[in-house]
């Protein structure tokens, strides 16, 4: 080898060496690369993950104080009680919280006037722009108090009221779930984020309501909607905040979701009997329509000599306003020896009665009705599954119902006690029947019972509330001298049944005594939640 080959041999001394560290540099920029990518994807999943626990969290909060809203449930009072929300006053706005142990929430800027100084700032009322609340203006654009505006978030507590969930599995200790607060207030005309109004023609701040088939606002006078004519609920907003906890240098997230919800208002026939049938009454019948809750009874003689005497109860005015049926058709007697007592005579085939009614009220259709009652009602356990036999088919004229057999000695919630004084606390129900249905043996019960066929009642009946039956009804044997119903009875026929013959008649005999009574009607629904308007989450 000559001196020339060695002397380039020599030069590439060292290349293997600095061919290898530029590779392992290589690696190693990679390898770092793809911990920094596998990084970048654990904290978003993280943060997705936090975001969607602080979303679903929120509308379980919203959900949670939606049921306990129903006319049975711990917040209904007070917020039935709420006024339009003021400044000055705590009567407008409650905020339900839900701490985990030892821990304290508070919506006001009292406790930091940012999300870093107090995670459960109420950030977002100012939007809704209150005409009591004038004061809290918000910006034009972000959360409450953004930029500085300190003056946009409430400061104290003089213009709300304070509820702490009762402890149970994931409320209120310390696995609770993490929606901190739901702020409760009635809904007023002017929709604040959007900057709508409900009705063009009202003022900014007055309440709306709801009257089963929209959004109506209360008009000048009126004291509340339960004044209303229909009677109408109040639309309550339910705004919600859920904050998951903060881990490591992650803050936790943090989710807001509203809702608007509103009860039913319950269904008050102007009867105690009101059918889309022709009604015959037989045997001797009682039909009273004087209100049960207002009115106190007295009744003398017997016989064809029977009188029975109403008058205000003590602290109220008597409401007469009822009549005895109220029908499509026409109301026929067979035998003299019932009683109707109504403030328009006693003679149920004539004045005491409102017959041909022509059209049928909305309020009172069975079909919106069963469908507005059914998805939150209860069944027997036996008309579960395929235990009705048959086909039902609405459409047909007549229809046709599932047969639900004949069921002895049932009980639907508790009948109350001690009437016709009427009850403190009602334990009713909403229960649905499936079809057809025959009750022996002194069915009894308070709430609403639904009976999506035709109902025969036979053997005696005590209940306490409202029953809606979508076919025929037929009360016949054994009904004893006691009032069988304090409420009313509602029952539909097809409204396009031209040729409707005896058959299709709703009978009522065998010694029926019905009380007309609106606290009955009223309470009907106790059980059930109120239904979801509308909802969305808080974003800006």
């Amino acid at each position: 080898m000559n001196r020339k080959t060695k002397t380039h041999l020599k030069h590439q001394r060292g290349i293997a060496m600095l061919v290898a560290l530029l590779s392992l540099v290589l690696l190693a920029a990679i390898g770092m690369g793809l911990m920094f990518m596998a990084d970048t994807e654990n904290s978003v999943n993280n943060n997705y993950r936090d975001s969607q626990k602080a979303y679903f969290a929120a509308r379980a909060g919203a959900e949670n104080v939606r049921l306990q809203l129903a006319g049975s449930g711990s917040l209904n009072t007070a917020a039935t009680n709420l006024t339009m929300p003021l400044a000055a006053a705590g009567t407008g706005i409650i905020y339900v919280k839900n701490p985990t142990a030892g821990e304290a929430i508070d919506p006001t800027s009292a406790a930091g006037a940012t999300l870093v100084d107090n995670p459960y700032l109420d950030d977002q009322l100012c939007w809704e722009k209150y005409t009591g609340l004038a004061a809290l203006t918000p910006g034009t654009a972000g959360p409450c108090g953004s930029n500085s505006q300190s003056s946009q978030l409430m400061s104290s507590s003089t213009a709300f009221s304070t509820i702490t969930l009762p402890t149970s599995p994931g409320i209120n200790g310390p696995d609770a779930l993490p929606f901190k607060w739901v702020r409760i207030t009635n809904k007023q005309n002017l929709i604040g984020p959007l900057n709508k109004t409900v009705n063009g023609a009202a003022l900014n701040g007055v309440q709306v309501c709801w009257n089963g088939g929209k959004e109506v606002t209360l008009p000048a006078g009126t004291p509340s909607c339960d004044a209303l004519v229909p009677n109408a609920m109040p639309v309550w907003e339910l705004t919600s905040l859920a904050v998951t906890p903060k881990v490591g240098q992650s803050p936790g997230a943090r989710r807001m979701v509203q809702m608007e919800v509103a009860l039913n208002p319950a269904v008050i026939p102007p009867a105690p009997i009101a059918t889309q049938a022709p009604v015959n009454l037989q045997g001797s019948y009682v039909l009273n329509a004087y209100d049960n809750c207002s009115c106190a009874c007295t009744t003398t003689g017997s016989g064809s000599s029977t009188v029975t005497t109403c008058s205000n109860a003590a602290g109220k005015t008597c409401v007469d306003k009822a009549h005895a049926v109220y029908t499509t058709n026409t109301v026929s007697v067979t035998g003299g020896s019932g009683q109707t007592i109504t403030s328009y005579g006693t003679d149920p085939t004539k004045a005491a009665s409102v017959q041909g009614v022509d059209p049928w009220p909305d309020n009172l259709k069975i079909d919106n009705l069963i469908n507005q009652y059914k998805p939150s009602a209860q069944m027997p356990s036996w008309a579960t599954g395929n235990a009705c036999t048959g086909t039902q088919n609405l459409t047909t004229i007549p229809p046709s119902f599932l047969n639900c057999g004949t069921q002895s000695n049932q009980t639907f919630g508790t009948y109350p006690s001690g009437l016709p004084t009427e009850p403190t606390t009602v334990n009713g129900v909403t229960e649905y029947i499936p079809g057809s249905v025959k009750l022996t043996s002194a069915a009894s019960g308070a709430g609403i019972l639904i009976v999506d066929g035709d109902l025969e009642i036979n053997g005696g009946l005590n209940w306490y509330g409202l029953i809606l039956v979508r076919g025929q009804v037929s009360f016949t044997g054994g009904a004893g001298p006691s009032v069988n119903l304090y409420g009313a009875i509602l029952a539909g026929r097809d409204v396009n049944a031209t040729d409707v013959s005896l058959i299709d008649t709703d009978k009522f005999g065998g010694s029926i005594n019905f009380h007309y009574d609106v606290c009955a009607l009223k309470n009907a629904g106790g059980s059930t939640p109120p239904k979801l308007l509308a909802t969305h989450e808080i974003m800006y």
